[in-house]
């Protein structure tokens, strides 16, 4: 079930808010907030929920087995069990296809028992898998720290895991952060932020439909025409595939921090202004930030972060980053998007070693910035390395060129979404719940109109992830 869809809007989601408002405080009312987001979560595969529940039961019994171990081996022997769960449900999923199928060709080459090409063809990812996975194994990775303490309530757990508004595509929050609130939520009278929670998610089915699906559109359209674009179209693919997934996983987030407000929970901003970086370093400080700060403290410090010189932090950052590819998607355009931004990070981190009191002027090192994003998009949305490379041949101005593809109204439409995007306000900073009930009317107006005229309901781009 998508969140920009009539039966979610006007049947799933009220619904929900009637039943959560009628039923009795304490457990009963976290049972029913699990059971609406593993009714959720099943609409597109019940069979799925069964692996959802998998990770949570595994990880709800392992972290008291962690706490309750006597000694350090005991409690990473079981650290051991969650993490080896957790990964290798994501990677069956996730890269069985990228691993088994190359393995099992070896095997045919040597004669050996094989799976056949129909049994790849049908890998469903599940949606969601590296979010809740992720934010379960942050769980029992923080009680073995000694962070937080084992819950013993299994319905919060879950509740904790499987959370309707951010299930599928997050913010991956932290269980010292999102537990207290979902427990207050289900045992205390709350007051929902109504005009905010609504104006959010307003926003964002607006921000999905009517600005990441337009430019969707465009990206295919450019994609597709042509194996010789100029550098205008090439540019135009990078760029107009940014905002496509800035303004789908941005509006997703909305929705998500929308629906959670109408229960009084606030879930974590997951994006600040992103294009406006002066660097990259600052860049992956606004984009998908609860992402950024999940490797930053489950990956890069372990690794050891900046403490041991230069080489071992760019190196550090490169595994980082290597692997932050690899959680986007099983394949190599992701490692490939992964290592541009290890490179233009040690580029960066170089620079700024060799040069400490240097400092280019704001204009140019956004320009920079912004030019080295939406370079490394391209591998993200093409998984052709040959189209990749011609593509960035042409952004570069060494390509072959041909007619130009992009129409003016749809450069006009791209030119106008990217200025604005640069000169206003995050939107989350700026819109929601500041107006009185006029915003509200005129963010609901232009919401539920683009539902009725928008010709195809396209899934969140990170639902895949």
């Amino acid at each position: 079930m998508l969140f920009q869809t009539v039966g979610f809007v006007f049947i799933f989601l009220p619904v929900f808010l009637v039943a959560l408002g009628l039923v009795p405080y304490g457990l009963p009312r976290t049972v029913l907030v699990v059971a609406f987001s593993y009714l959720f979560y099943s609409g597109s595969e019940p069979l799925f929920a069964l692996l959802l529940l998998t990770s949570t039961l595994v990880d709800f019994v392992v972290a008291q087995r962690v706490e309750a171990a006597n000694s350090i081996r005991n409690k990473k022997f079981w650290l051991v069990i969650s993490i080896a769960t957790n990964l290798g449900i994501l990677g069956f999923f996730k890269y069985g296809k990228m691993i088994l199928a190359p393995v099992s060709s070896l095997g045919e080459f040597a004669g050996l028992p094989t799976l056949d090409q129909d049994f790849f063809d049908k890998f469903v990812l599940p949606s969601g898998i590296s979010f809740y996975t992720f934010q379960s194994m942050s769980y029992t990775i923080d009680v073995y720290r000694g962070q937080i303490k084992a819950e013993k309530n299994i319905a919060g757990f879950m509740n904790y895991v499987a959370y309707l508004p951010q299930l599928i595509a997050g913010p991956i929050e932290r269980f010292s952060y999102l537990y207290p609130q979902l427990q207050h939520m289900a045992t205390s009278r709350i007051m929902p932020a109504w005009s905010a929670g609504f104006d959010r998610i307003a926003l964002g089915i607006a921000q999905k439909l009517l600005i990441a699906d337009a430019c969707g559109r465009i990206v295919d359209h450019l994609v597709i025409r042509s194996a010789f674009h100029t550098a205008v179209d090439a540019w135009a693919i990078g760029v107009a595939f940014g905002m496509q997934i800035y303004y789908d996983f941005a509006a997703y987030t909305h929705i998500a921090i929308g629906i959670a407000l109408l229960m009084n929970v606030r879930l974590s901003e997951n994006f600040n202004s992103p294009y406006k970086a002066l660097s990259i370093q600052d860049f992956w400080r606004r984009w998908h930030i609860t992402l950024s700060n999940w490797f930053r403290d489950y990956l890069y410090i372990p690794l050891g972060g900046s403490k041991f010189g230069t080489f071992r932090t760019v190196l550090n950052v490169a595994i980082t980053f290597l692997l932050c590819g690899l959680w986007h998607g099983a394949g190599w355009n992701f490692v490939a998007w992964g290592a541009l931004h290890a490179l233009f990070f040690a580029i960066l981190y170089s620079f700024r070693s060799a040069l400490p009191k240097f400092k280019l002027p704001a204009l140019i090192a956004g320009a920079i910035t912004f030019a080295c994003v939406h370079f490394a998009w391209v591998p993200f949305r093409l998984d052709d390395g040959w189209a990749v490379i011609s593509i960035w041949k042409s952004m570069l101005g060494f390509g072959i060129g041909g007619d130009r593809i992009i129409g003016w109204l749809d450069f006009g439409f791209v030119a106008l979404v990217t200025l604005g995007t640069l000169l206003f306000p995050n939107a989350s900073k700026w819109w929601p719940g500041r107006s009185g009930w006029f915003e509200s009317m005129f963010l609901w107006t232009i919401a539920v109109g683009a539902i009725f005229i928008t010709p195809e309901i396209r899934q969140f781009i990170y639902f895949q992830f």
